[in-house]
């Protein structure tokens, strides 16, 4: 990561791969390929029911259809789909039992900037203003529940929170 002022959820993604030679990447709510183009792996899938643009390494699906079927282990995944507690926290669940043991989950909206970005519904007033959701609440329950995990989130791009099996270090 080329200094703080980079960072941002696809750096630190390609930190992570990078520093690790990790080989395969699953990213859960591609949406418009943003951040699943830049990542730079051998091997990425990406999973979203409506995706908004054509790839054919992205499979339109919902995320928990998908791990009913998957048999695979991952050595990255990125959460970053349906934005709420109770999605993100099923997300959650699956992606720690299809990462490798080295792996690492990265999920996205840990932090929003104010109590408006928080709200359960996306669209106000006929319009989509940014919006984090409540996936952060999400990410403390785990963090508050699991103790065999180390996680931390990274101050930057509404929060990017780390996790990998093992023991948190404080």
């Amino acid at each position: 990561i080329q200094g703080y002022e980079g960072a941002n959820r696809t750096s630190i993604i390609n930190h992570i791969i990078k520093k690790n030679n990790f080989k395969n990447y699953l990213e859960i709510g591609v949406h418009d390929g943003r951040n699943f183009d830049k990542i730079m792996i051998k091997e990425k899938i990406g999973v979203d029911p409506k995706p908004l643009k054509y790839n054919p390494n992205i499979t339109r699906i919902s995320s928990d259809n998908f791990f009913k079927t998957n048999n695979s282990k991952y050595d990255v995944i990125f959460i970053d789909g349906l934005h709420l507690e109770d999605q993100v926290d099923k997300d959650l669940k699956n992606s720690l039992n299809y990462i490798n043991d080295k792996g690492v989950i990265i999920m996205h909206d840990c932090n929003p900037p104010s109590e408006f970005h928080q709200r359960q519904i996306f669209e106000v007033n006929g319009r989509f203003p940014p919006w984090n959701g409540t996936a952060w609440r999400s990410y403390v329950k785990l963090r508050m529940e699991n103790k065999n995990l180390s996680m931390c989130c990274i101050d930057c791009d509404w929060g990017v929170g780390i996790i990998q099996k093992g023991k948190q270090k404080l």
